[in-house]
């Protein structure tokens, strides 16, 4: 049995403390809002909450923290907890700029701590199935990948003010793009890394926040492979979706309605294969377990700070981009 501090009990933070609570690990968590503290204990099966996360730590011995804050405060959180050899599962993005990172990978190294990104879309069961159909060569040579994520931001949380939320917040780390980087590292995870991009990141809609709610970018993989991403916080039809196109054929992957359907080319016919309907239910505990794993050395880490690094790097290159209307160097 584990001892897991959560710092951030958003819903985020919740979801997290669920799971290890179910998991049989003692949980405990920090939150600078009263209104956050009475509603986890409320809901909770957690050991201790408070606003003062030194006496969380010093009355506690802590093995992993989560930190599911807004991502501006990942660095500087991170690097207060690994300073006292607690392990990390930091939420996605892995920051909000590259401020100070140096520092917090040199902490992990030199006191050998679990580092582990939240970007789970690794452990979803038919994301799994894609990488496998990838590695084993299913439709030949890939030439490109189109991926799509879609959904209306005041639809996330009806429970509050999609203003008050910090995606509506740019100094927050709040956007589609940084939010959405589920699928910069998916696409990473199934063709390497990214050399160049060029990119538009802006605010188009009526929305009231001050983050962009648009990014489309260009990529051009290390390999070779041309690729294509579109965030966005405006789709009221939720979607998150990717297309391959390689020499024998198509694959498409649906994560709104799960499945994988590939085309053919031989036969000229769909096939497709259907998934769980609760299978992003089933990657949140996967990754839980997978981070228990971790800290007792039977695993290392799927995600390292380094893979969250190497995502913000492409994230940070569109930005840049956006803003010189230039192709950028990763």
């Amino acid at each position: 049995m584990k001892s897991i501090l959560i710092v951030g009990l958003g819903s985020i933070g919740r979801r997290h403390a669920k799971i290890f609570s179910k998991f049989g690990h003692k949980v405990f968590g920090v939150d600078k809002r009263q209104d956050r503290l009475e509603q986890a204990k409320q809901e909770l099966d957690i050991e201790e909450v408070s606003s003062d996360i030194d006496h969380l730590i010093n009355n506690n011995s802590i093995d992993g923290a989560v930190i599911s804050t807004p991502p501006h405060l990942h660095t500087d959180i991170g690097i207060k907890l690994a300073n006292m050899g607690i392990s990390l599962f930091t939420e996605k993005p892995l920051a909000s700029n590259d401020v100070n990172l140096d520092i917090l990978s040199k902490i992990c190294e030199e006191k050998g701590i679990v580092f582990y990104t939240a970007y789970c879309y690794r452990f979803i069961p038919s994301a799994q199935k894609l990488k496998k159909l990838v590695d084993n060569n299913k439709i030949g040579k890939i030439y490109s990948a189109r991926l799509q994520i879609s959904s209306y931001l005041p639809d996330w949380h009806p429970w509050e003010d999609y203003r008050s939320f910090y995606m509506a917040s740019k100094d927050q780390g709040g956007g589609a793009l940084l939010d959405e980087s589920h699928g910069i590292d998916l696409l990473r995870w199934l063709f390497g890394e990214i050399e160049n991009v060029s990119a538009i990141v802006d605010k188009v809609s009526k929305l009231e926040i001050d983050s962009d709610d648009l990014a489309i970018m260009n990529l051009k993989f290390e390999s070779g492979l041309i690729g294509e991403a579109h965030f966005d916080l405006l789709g009221r039809s939720p979607r998150v979706n990717l297309e391959l196109i390689g020499e024998n054929g198509t694959i498409i992957w649906d994560r709104i309605k799960p499945s994988i359907s590939i085309y053919d080319s031989e036969n000229k016919e769909w096939l497709e294969e259907k998934f769980s309907s609760d299978e992003m239910l089933t990657c949140y505990d996967n990754q839980a377990q997978h981070f228990i794993d971790c800290l007792d050395g039977k695993v290392k880490s799927l995600t390292t700070l380094d893979d969250g690094r190497n995502t913000l790097k492409v994230l940070l290159s569109a930005f840049k981009s956006s803003k010189t209307m230039s192709t950028v160097k990763v």
